[in-house]
């Protein structure tokens, strides 16, 4: 019903639109007068029923059947504006051409909709018989507000916690330094609402934290304690990448390696059940960090703080009545001060509402904040809203509060998220298609549809209904979270209207049901068809089938592994459909049938195998939103797609296609899709491209783009190649498309014969780029392949003062760049395979007198001519962080200043002379055949992290005086002739210390055992090492071994490990495992008994069960 209360007034605005024309073309004059009359008293008899909170059961079902009629309605006039929609695109003169008497069509067409009208009718004379007047009346409806305020209230400090904070932050920053290798773990927990999130994002953001931890890091975590996808969120939040790794293996490996050496905070928000195994086993994947590593759990089930915490949990109480009422009051007066007298007459009041709870407190403040006229303040106050009952816990009540003010526009919107899984992590843009396919969205002016619902989505962020979470890689978006018990209180307000089918869990369908969500969790993954499996045990299939009026119809949580097709007869059955998801499934093909949904508005069908779509697509004249979002499969579209005016959205982004903030790698254009259909400059109404291809097929040219200035977001437009002429760039129109922020331009001469590319003059290249300048707005530039030989002059030019990243790959034909340095907000560059340019001169710092005052990361790649990066010798770059140089074989040396730089990375640099000092550099990797890196040692010793890598040395200098180093973070890998390490070359400030891919490595340093800070050392792919060196029980912080992919591997150390170790790994080691399941009971040393072993990356929890000898040898106490 309070979905419903979205669609009642587009059925009015609806008829409105129609009447004349219907009522004389399709001589249904009564009976659309009849359904306007019924509209009408639907929408009055709702209104009421809206603003009651208690209704009896019996008008609850007649309310019920109300609402059928309405949707049905809905769909009768949905289905006239298709079908009038259909005849002029197939250009009929007009609607009544094709229902002339002499057309049999029109009357087949009045029949059918003439008896649908009366059947509503019958429905309504029924209900009304039937209906108690004492219980319903006909209110009308409330004035919709015309604006919303959407001010942000963020205050700048959180009230009631400082103790709080202060009692947190002294468990993170000890006086004493810590001395043992183990994790602190302070688990926060307390009840629903009371702000344990909240209190930890204000820890986090302490200066004095974020000074004390290298790497802060946050993982919501949910009902679900999956270990895989925390490790992934982990090391993601490190890189700022998405991370591909499918292996439990590989994904310790490498989260080791990111947290190795680096002390680091990590928050575990929100965990619901955990155990002690699990927790065990990702614990010891956490070790590798520095000492006075912290993480910190918040919680609401004490259980799960005991079985986490390493010190007494902290237990979260509520706030104090003054607190309380400090808090609302810095919400409900941000605009206006001088009401403190109106509401100070409500303290008591107030603070007995709140209960000491945070989140009841923030949201009543914004409550009174949104209503301006203050006389209404008490009403707000006393709202039986308060003594809402279909919930347990307090923080339901303030929900149901700041529900019942919702504007009437926003509360359908809210309801709707009752068809997301709890604990589901969304996108914003996910949601925004989705309203707008239900029509919750109410047009205002020329606005656009999207920025309204972007409106709507800030306003109920804003009232607490829901938060951030993480940040999505993949997508470059942010993701959102929804507290369960605002999650609960949607699925009790929509109950009659959405479900969601849990895994495992009883269900049966429902004609009321109108949103539905199938969590794929309950699909074998080994089926081919979906509809075997769905009328299997619980007859899935044909509950769903029951649902007969469904609007919408979403899959979450698959996987492309899950292979399946869409039933033939889904159309048929579920022909009310509005929005159909079938995203992350193995779906190859659709069926033809899929063309019947003439309701459909927005179909997702991202991260499927998806080939090609049936040509019936183009039928579908509703459509908005068509995401093909990572189909890499995906060869063709529609030819007539040029009949779907109504498109708003046509999403063909491919991740691996370009990367906002990392060069492209590889190929241009990625995935299977070689042309685009023609005519698409005929959806005017596009909002979202994110790519075109530009083909010589008819109507396929740039040309089609000149039209389409309501393009948002993302646009990549490829084959620019077949672009022969410059007048041609012109009718792109890029200059006025003043939406696009991130724009990539691609070439791809090798797809075409060599006589055709030379056809095109290098000043003819020049000028397509030319003219396809964009708007200055652009934040994000890519130019990949371009054929000319010198850039125009918008490239770099400071009138593009938003650009933030830019990254210019594969122009192979120019000698110079572009005056880049002049871009006063650039803070990401890339530049890659760039053969002919061999000098970075004052031309690209440009001419001003600070050059590149924002870059903060740049990357120089795959640049053979490179041989000098000169400029003033004033020339400073003052904000950069991170600098790679790879593959740039001619370059010998840095003149430039780099106060700033964190990190720098050197790879295949044949004639580098050496380093000068970076004052701030912290990490160095270093991947060189030649020796310029010991003419460097000085300066390289005294940084905190090392990488060496390629190193064509039998073994490496002795006279490099390893012991005065500070070298924390060691790894030496991909050295294919190295034989030794010198004995006492290990610099002693080491903490990590991996030696890796060394195939040829005979021993390690006897020194190795002098290491008494070392905590944590991996040896991997040595495969000719035999033994490794006695007295690695001397080593008194060693806590994590890991050995890999060393089958030369003998034997363990005679005199046993220290009594510190807390996780042993061996894999690949055959002879090694050989040796120690023959050792019987003689026993090699006495390790503590909390030592995790993982044989082959499996954890071994019973060492009896499975490898009795080998416990026997390891002589494990317990």
């Amino acid at each position: 019903m309070e979905l419903l209360s979205a669609v009642i007034p587009l059925l009015a605005s609806s008829l409105v639109q129609l009447w004349e024309e219907l009522q004389t073309v399709y001589g249904l004059d009564a009976e659309l007068k009849k359904l306007q009359s019924s509209v009408a008293m639907i929408q009055a008899v709702l209104n009421d029923a809206q603003e009651r909170q208690q209704i009896r059961n019996a008008v609850k079902h007649l309310l019920n059947e109300l609402s059928q009629a309405a949707y049905d309605a809905n769909d009768i006039l949905d289905e006239v504006a298709t079908e009038r929609q259909r005849c002029q695109l197939i250009k009929y003169a007009s609607v009544r051409n094709f229902l002339a008497p002499i057309n049999p069509k029109r009357e087949l067409f009045k029949r059918e909709i003439c008896l649908r009208v009366k059947d509503i009718e019958h429905r309504l004379d029924s209900i009304a018989r039937r209906c108690p007047l004492s219980e319903l009346t006909q209110r009308s409806a409330p004035q919709r507000q015309q604006s919303y305020q959407t001010t942000s209230l963020t205050p700048s400090l959180v009230l009631g916690r400082e103790s709080d904070k202060q009692k947190i932050k002294n468990m993170l920053l000890p006086m004493a330094e810590v001395t043992d290798h183990s994790i602190t773990v302070i688990p926060i927990f307390g009840m629903p609402g009371i702000g344990k999130t909240t209190l930890s994002q204000l820890v986090c953001n302490d200066e004095s934290v974020k000074n004390h931890f290298e790497l802060t890091l946050w993982v919501y975590v949910s009902q679900d304690f999956d270990m895989m996808m925390i490790m992934k969120t982990i090391i993601e939040s490190i890189d700022g990448f998405q991370c591909d790794f499918v292996s439990l293996d590989n994904l310790q490996k490498e989260l080791r390696k990111k947290l190795s050496g680096r002390r680091y905070l990590l928050v575990l928000d929100d965990v619901w059940h955990v155990s002690p195994q699990d927790w065990e086993r990702i614990k010891n994947f956490l070790y590798s960090g520095a000492q006075g590593s912290k993480i910190i759990v918040t919680t609401r089930i004490e259980e799960v703080a005991n079985i986490m915490a390493t010190s007494p949990p902290y237990r979260l109480q509520r706030l104090s009545n003054d607190e309380c009422w400090s808090l609302v009051c810095q919400y409900a007066l941000a605009r206006d001060r001088n009401a403190m007298v109106d509401l100070d007459r409500y303290k008591m009041y107030v603070v007995n509402k709140c209960r000491g709870l945070p989140l009841a407190a923030i949201t009543l403040g914004y409550r009174l904040f949104r209503e301006t006229d203050r006389s209404k303040w008490s009403a707000i106050l006393q709202s039986e809203a308060w003594e809402f009952t279909g919930m347990d816990g307090y923080i339901s009540h303030a929900v149901s509060l700041s529900y019942q003010y919702l504007p009437q526009y926003l509360k359908p919107c809210f309801a709707y998220f009752s068809i997301i899984p709890k604990g589901f992590e969304f996108e914003k843009e996910f949601i925004i298609q989705l309203w707008i396919a239900q029509n919750f969205i109410r047009p205002s002016g020329r606005e656009r549809m999207e920025d309204i619902a972007s409106d709507y989505f800030d306003s109920l962020m804003q009232s607490s209904f829901f938060q951030h979470s993480n940040f999505d890689h993949k997508s470059r978006r942010r993701r959102y979270i929804m507290h369960d018990v605002v999650h609960e209180f949607a699925r009790h307000i929509a109950a009659e209207e959405c479900s969601v089918v849990e895994p495992g869990k009883g269900w049966f369908g429902s004609a009321s049901i109108r949103h539905l969500s199938l969590k794929y969790d309950l699909f074998d993954r080994n089926i081919s068809n979906i509809s075997p499996r769905l009328r299997g045990e619980n007859n899935l299939s044909e509950e769903v089938y029951k649902c007969k009026g469904l609007h919408t119809l979403i899959l979450v949580g698959g996987s492309t592994s899950y292979l399946m097709a869409v039933p033939d007869d889904l159309a048929d059955r579920l022909q009310s459909l509005r929005t159909l998801n079938l995203s992350n499934l193995g779906l190859a093909l659709l069926p033809e049938s899929i063309g019947d949904l003439k309701h459909l508005r927005c179909l997702q069908l991202q991260n499927t195998n998806i080939i090609r779509l049936p040509e019936s697509v183009s039928h579908l004249y509703n459509l908005q939103t068509l995401v093909l979002r990572n189909c890499y499969f995906l060869e063709e579209l529609p030819k007539d797609t040029r009949n779907l005016r109504k498109l708003r959205n046509l999403d063909l982004h491919l991740d691996g296609n370009s990367r906002m903030t990392l060069a492209p790698e590889g190929t241009h254009t990625r995935g299977n899709l070689r042309f685009m259909p023609p005519d698409i400059g005929l959806l005017t109404d596009l909002q979202t491209l994110s790519r075109y291809i530009v083909s010589t097929r008819l109507h396929c040219g740039l040309s089609q783009l000149r039209d389409l200035n309501n393009l948002h977001g993302e646009l990549l437009i490829a084959r620019l190649d077949l672009v022969f002429k410059a007048a041609e760039a012109v009718e792109a129109n890029l200059m006025s498309k003043e939406h696009i922020n991130r724009l990539e331009l691609t070439w791809n001469y090798s797809n075409i014969t060599e006589a055709v590319a030379h056809s095109i003059g290098y000043e003819e290249k020049k000028y397509v780029l030319k003219n396809l300048r964009p708007h200055t707005n652009l934040k994000e530039l890519g130019i990949v392949g371009y054929g000319g030989t010198s850039f125009p002059t918008w490239v770099g030019d400071p009138s593009f003062s938003n650009l933030v990243t830019l990254w210019i790959c594969n122009c192979d034909n120019c000698f110079n760049l572009p005056p880049l340095g002049q871009l006063p907000k650039l803070k990401y560059l890339y530049i890659k395979e760039m053969h002919r340019v061999q000098h970075l001169d004052c031309s690209f710092c440009g001419s001003n007198k600070q050059r590149f005052p924002s870059l903060e990361k740049l990357h120089l790649e795959t640049m053979s001519g490179l041989e000098e990066w000169c400029g003033a010798d004033d020339c400073v770059l003052p904000s950069l962080r991170e600098l790679v140089i790879k593959n740039c074989f001619a370059l010998d040396q840095l003149k430039h200043k780099f106060p700033a730089l964190k990190k720098l990375v050197i790879e295949a640099s044949r004639r580098f002379v050496g380093l000068s000092e970076f004052p701030a550099l912290k990490s160095l990797e270093v991947k060189t055949t030649d020796d310029w890196i010991w003419s460097s040692w000085s300066v390289v010793s005294l940084l905190p992290s090392l990488t060496l890598s390629g190193l064509q040395r039998r073994t490496l200098p002795f006279n490099i005086q390893g012991s005065h180093a500070l070298i924390r973070r060691l790894e030496i890998s991909h050295c294919n002739q190295l034989l030794s390490l010198p004995d006492d070359w290990l610099p002693t400030s080491l903490l990590y210390l991996a030696i890796k891919h060394c195939p040829e490595l005979h021993t390690l340093p006897k020194g190795l055992p002098k290491l008494i800070k070392l905590e944590d050392l991996e040896i991997e792919n040595c495969r000719h090492l035999k033994y490794l060196p006695v007295g690695l029980r001397n080593m008194a912080s060693l806590a994590r071994l890991e050995i890999s992919d060393c089958p030369g591997l003998l034997c363990l150390p005679n005199d046993g490990f220290p009594s510190k170790l807390q996780f042993l790994s061996i894999s690949n080691c055959p002879e090694l495992l050989l040796q120690c399941l023959g050792m019987g009971d003689q026993g090699w040393f006495t390790l503590q008994h909390n030592l995790q072993v993982w044989i082959d990356g499996e954890l071994q929890t019973s060492l009896v069960h499975h490898y009795p000898q080998f416990t026997q040898a390891l002589n494990i106490s317990r």
